[in-house]
């Protein structure tokens, strides 16, 4: 588990053509992980980098088990978390198929208040599931209306 105490993190795979696809972002007080792999105990099938520099707090799997047992209130703290990251996916997933680029732009902007200052545009981009180009193209013809 990775919480974000300073700093900005994504998570991203990278597909057969070595195209990346982020999946995740996180500022501080965020968490940003590969639950799949923490959970089922394989190797990940996504990479985390620091878009800024960042201080990490990371729980091994090992040390999280152990604290469920000694302290309850963190298997209660770590249950919500997970169910929060859960929601959050099928949220994202649904707004990926409903919403058209213009739309999925404005909603990360409201989500990610500020965070196009700290990440690069091709990022963002990557993240909406649009090129560079499309999305400096939807901000350029939206202008009147970011603002």
């Amino acid at each position: 588990m990775n919480f974000i105490s300073t700093g900005c993190l994504r998570a991203f795979y990278i597909d057969k053509s070595g195209q990346e696809h982020t999946l995740q972002l996180g500022i501080e007080n965020w968490w940003v992980n590969d639950l799949f792999s923490y959970i089922k105990n394989v190797p990940s099938k996504m990479y985390v980098q620091a878009m800024e520099d960042a201080v990490i707090v990371q729980i091994p799997k090992n040390e999280l088990e152990r604290l469920y047992k000694e302290v309850p209130v963190f298997s209660n703290f770590f249950r919500e978390k997970i169910q929060s990251a859960y929601v959050s996916l099928q949220e994202r997933t649904i707004e990926n198929m409903s919403r058209d680029a213009i739309e999925k732009y404005l909603a990360f902007r409201k989500q990610y208040r500020d965070i196009e200052q700290r990440i690069p545009q091709y990022i963002i981009a990557s993240y909406l599931g649009i090129t560079p180009e499309f999305l400096s193209f939807l901000r350029k013809k939206h202008a009147r209306d970011l603002s």
